[in-house]
């Protein structure tokens, strides 16, 4: 039988009160650069690099500029960062081009920048602007599928499922608590379900929990 969500909400304010964003950004502008940057890595090292590329950004007008070479030198501490360094270029220029300079605040403008795909938009979305929307990462799209919400991993299955269980005020939050249950203990390969809070209502609770 599928969690009940409302035991879940309950159980998730009651340990992740304050689950936020961990993406270091000052602005809009920023935190699509940090959103572009944490595919396949950590929050912790994005913020690292943020760290030493924040000594060279100076805005989409700035940035659109740049040679993507230069951006590789500042960001290879990532993976994949010559692609992503291209795509960040690109998004300036897209951005100064298309936008007067300002990160859209609409997801089709968001989704249609360079590096920009549905996670990275609703990221954007929803910490920098306050607009409800469900950033369906490895986390999110594995706990929709172990509490029987979703049938896949898939993430618009699991935006599906977060939205037809939460209220849109309360999206944002829930992926950041589920981001939090995640790395602390439905972990993908050896989940912690004897310390999970959830243990109780996890229609998934077999050992070994199967990914």
């Amino acid at each position: 039988m599928p969690a009940d969500p409302t035991v879940v909400a309950r159980v998730l304010d009651q340990h992740w009160p304050d689950a936020a964003c961990e993406l270091q950004a000052r602005d809009p502008w920023e935190l699509l650069i940090a959103a572009i940057l944490s595919a396949r890595t950590s929050d912790v090292q994005v913020n690292k690099v943020m760290a030493a590329l924040n000594e060279h950004l100076v805005g989409p007008a700035g940035m659109a500029i740049m040679d993507h070479r230069d951006l590789e030198r500042v960001i290879n501490r990532v993976p994949l960062f010559r692609q992503k360094a291209r795509a960040i270029v690109e998004a300036a220029r897209a951005v100064v081009r298309h936008h007067g300079g300002q990160v859209p605040r609409d997801a089709a403008a968001l989704i249609a920048l360079p590096g920009v795909g549905r996670k990275v938009a609703a990221v954007v979305l929803g910490n920098a602007f306050g607009i409800p929307a469900i950033a369906a990462d490895v986390h999110v799209t594995r706990l929709a599928k172990r509490l029987g919400w979703a049938p896949t991993e898939e993430p618009r299955a699991a935006e599906t499922a977060v939205s037809a269980r939460f209220p849109p005020a309360d999206w944002v939050r829930r992926c950041h608590q589920f981001i939090r249950l995640g790395r602390e203990h439905c972990k993908r390969t050896t989940p912690r379900c004897e310390r999970c809070p959830l243990s109780t209502v996890c229609p998934q609770l077999i050992t070994p929990l199967v990914p």
